[in-house]
């Protein structure tokens, strides 16, 4: 009975050292299932840079502002570009001078063909609108 003891203990023993040795084996040689999926993950970033277009002014309304001002006709159209800090708005108007009602803006760079010099420093655009030549400029600004 004794004999018979030892020898159950004994093979315990060396099941129990196989496994261990098995389970040491496959650590090494084996990933783990988190090893496995860490390294096959990849993290793409994408930046989108938003990009602005600035067509020339040409609005679809029409003026219907009793002409009270005094205009010289330019010899041609000439384009000009809205000369504001950034951010900032050029306003356009029904008549020559901000007691007029605004109709729309232009922002930083933003062309506008004008066809006539109006009293007090405005343009009348083709549209028959006005901005101030205060804020235009001949050339686009940086």
């Amino acid at each position: 009975m004794n004999r018979k003891r030892f020898t159950t203990a004994l093979i315990a023993g060396m099941m129990v050292a196989v496994l261990a040795m098995g389970l040491a084996a496959c650590k090494k040689t084996k990933p783990t299932e988190s090893t496995l999926e860490s390294s096959e993950q990849t993290t793409t970033t994408t930046t989108t840079i938003p990009t602005t277009t600035l067509p020339e002014y040409s609005g679809p309304l029409t003026n219907n502002e009793e002409v009270t001002w005094t205009e010289t006709q330019l010899e041609s159209p000439a384009t000009y570009y809205a000369n504001v800090t950034k951010g900032e708005f050029l306003n356009v108007r029904k008549g020559p001078g901000t007691g007029y009602e605004k109709i729309g803006t232009l922002t930083r760079g933003q062309a506008v063909t004008v066809v006539a010099k109006a009293s007090g420093g405005w343009y009348k655009t083709q549209d028959g609108f006005y901005v101030s030549e205060t804020y235009l400029t001949g050339t686009m600004p940086n």
